[in-house]
């Protein structure tokens, strides 16, 4: 697209329809909003022997097929390579708004007659990167992975914004609950640790005791210490402290 804005500089207002059409037919630009919105396209849509060149802009910045096929009167005929963008952008549209598209969809939105006709649609998107998505024959599904984002009209700004606002709340509260998650383990994986040390100093001073008791020649005390249980248990903990 720079190439045709830096020919908008110096371009006669009768050779810029010209550069229109060839960005239009370009194979890889996909975004036209900087031709749309540049000071020499709007002085010259401005004039209404070319205001139609205005509406064709505005069809492949925010349009689709559906909406020329509405006002095909009022714009210039498409070549096949314009029209063929303009369905790759109608694709892109539906791919955005749905993940899961079914090919008798696609086929009566792109104006195919065949599924290999929109199958090939599909496939060339992929290729010229605007597109990430897979073709799902037996299920006669298209599932989509990625797409470009398109232009966008200055009135979509505010419901764009609330959008991500909306989007950028669920991401806080979403790590909200993760740091509180977080906490919790933490502290009940710092408890079980107490609890264990707690257990070992235990059976430590006990045993300490015992052996004392046994170097001055006195009984062993018979108490719950002395059970299979809590031996069990002790050599648990032993080998899990080792």
């Amino acid at each position: 697209m720079d190439a045709y804005i830096i020919l908008l500089t110096t371009a006669s207002q009768a050779s810029i329809p010209e550069i229109i059409v060839r960005a239009l037919e370009d194979e890889g630009v996909y975004h036209f909003g900087r031709l749309l919105n540049s000071p020499q396209v709007a002085e010259l849509v401005a004039i209404d022997q070319f205001a139609q060149y205005g509406q064709l802009l505005e069809l492949f910045s925010f349009g689709v097929l559906n909406d020329y096929k509405t006002a095909v009167a009022q714009l210039p005929q498409l070549s096949p390579q314009q029209l063929n963008k303009l369905k790759h952008l109608t694709l892109v549209t539906l791919a955005s708004n749905e993940k899961v598209l079914h090919y008798d969809r696609l086929i009566a939105e792109l104006d195919c007659s065949s599924e290999q006709e929109m199958e090939d649609l599909v496939i060339e998107s992929i290729y010229k990167n605007i597109l990430m998505a897979k073709l799902d024959q037996k299920r006669r599904l298209v599932e989509v992975d990625f797409t470009v984002g398109r232009d966008v009209r200055k009135q979509d700004l505010p419901d764009i914004f609330a959008k991500l606002e909306a989007w950028s709340n669920t991401c806080e509260e979403a790590l909200e609950k993760i740091s509180a998650d977080i906490e919790t383990v933490n502290a009940e994986a710092a408890a079980k640790l107490d609890d264990s040390r707690n257990f070992t100093n235990t059976l430590q001073e006990l045993r300490s005791n015992h052996v004392m008791a046994a170097a001055e020649g006195l009984p062993r005390s018979d108490s719950q210490y002395e059970s299979s249980e809590y031996q069990r248990e002790a050599q648990r903990v032993g080998a899990d402290a080792s």
